[in-house]
């Protein structure tokens, strides 16, 4: 690919937060058939001249564009792309979905993303230790993880621990779609007309033109797979004081100062006191390192009483951070259950080298 040229426009429905910008997002990647889930079947597809294939015969879908009765080669794609890049590592593709399609998780990174439910800890939800499982040993072992998580080694793949003695693997055997372009605009709402009743009423419009021109050498079939993702820059509605109020003692504050034992800034909260005040079933455990990573949540009004403003009702009571539900999307836009999208449309043109040639006769006039 020598060069790659989107443009885009994209507007949505009149939205109730007539303050709050929110960020549309474009990706553009690159998959190749080893990529894919079934890459031992689309790997034999090219061996084999009459590979059976039938069992990935998929029925019709038009959020996929797909007419039915054959390869939905959207979906596979989509699937890899959602895996690799908008779910933690033990997340399922399907964990949230609207009307079918993966949702991405808000675009907050916060003080929440360490917080985990008390009960998942090693002791158990009964409080009771299982042998071996002494005060002791569990302060071994969470003092163990906290080193493990300090240096960045907790999600480690088998790559990535081949790495650490100096054995490279090549990227190929990665199965991992490869990030081609990716492009972020902010937009705040603007005042707009309401078509179905002449009503002033605030909505959201982007104008997007990016360019690619770094040359790109795709060496196995596949495919340039683009996904574009809209997200309003939300509150959390559950979190009803600021995080910095867990900040009351010499570690909380310092917590590099014990280096040997990151485990130290981790804070037991009980679960009807602290930044989440009863909204959560257990006790949790936050690392206050994260506060100082990515700062806190503020606002100097009742979140939860607030109507016209973008907000979303988490963490849920089960610790869900990161996926809002299809109420709360719909609870963005001013009618939720008539004029509730965005819609965009737009033209990729790409100038690719390769043997296929255009041998289109040109008529001049």
């Amino acid at each position: 690919m020598k060069n790659l040229l989107m443009q885009s426009r994209v507007v949505s429905d009149p939205i109730k937060d007539p303050l709050t910008g929110w960020w549309c997002e474009f990706y553009f990647f690159y998959v190749k058939h080893r990529d894919l889930a079934q890459r031992d079947m689309f790997t034999n597809m090219m061996l084999e001249l009459n590979y059976d294939l039938s069992s990935l015969i998929a029925a019709a879908n038009p959020a996929n564009y797909h007419p039915g009765g054959t390869i939905d080669w959207v979906a596979h794609c989509l699937e890899r792309v959602v895996d690799e890049f908008f779910r933690n590592e033990g997340e399922a593709v399907t964990i949230s979905t609207i009307d079918g399609v993966p949702v991405a998780s808000i675009n907050n990174q916060s003080w929440l993303d360490s917080v985990i439910d008390e009960t998942l800890l090693p002791e158990g939800a009964s409080g009771e230790s299982a042998p071996g499982d002494t005060q002791e040993d569990l302060d071994l072992r969470r003092a163990q993880y906290e080193f493990l998580r300090f240096n960045s080694l907790t999600n480690m793949t088998y790559e990535d621990y081949l790495a650490t003695f100096g054995v490279r693997r090549s990227k190929q055997e990665l199965h991992r779609p490869e990030l081609v372009r990716y492009v972020k605009d902010w937009s705040y709402p603007t005042n707009h007309v309401d078509p179905a009743t002449g009503a002033p009423s605030s909505a959201l419009s982007w104008a997007i033109s990016e360019r690619a021109d770094k040359d790109r050498f795709f060496s196995e079939p596949g495919f340039l797979f683009g996904v574009s993702v809209v997200r309003p820059k939300v509150y959390l509605s559950k979190q009803i004081g600021t995080a910095v109020s867990l900040l009351d003692s010499a570690l909380t504050w310092l917590p590099a100062v014990m280096r040997e034992e990151p485990y130290t800034s981790l804070k037991t909260v009980p679960a009807a006191a602290g930044p989440l005040g009863g909204n959560t079933t257990n006790d949790y455990v936050v690392d206050v390192r994260d506060l100082f990573l990515y700062g806190d949540q503020f606002a100097n009004f009742n979140i939860a009483a607030a109507d016209q403003l973008s907000k979303v009702a988490l963490p849920t009571p089960d610790m869900n951070k990161r996926y809002a539900s299809d109420v709360d999307a719909d609870g963005m836009f001013k009618t939720p259950l008539t004029a509730n999208k965005i819609r965009m449309d737009g033209v990729v043109s790409l100038s690719i080298a390769g043997r296929e040639e255009d041998n289109t006769p040109t008529i001049r006039s």
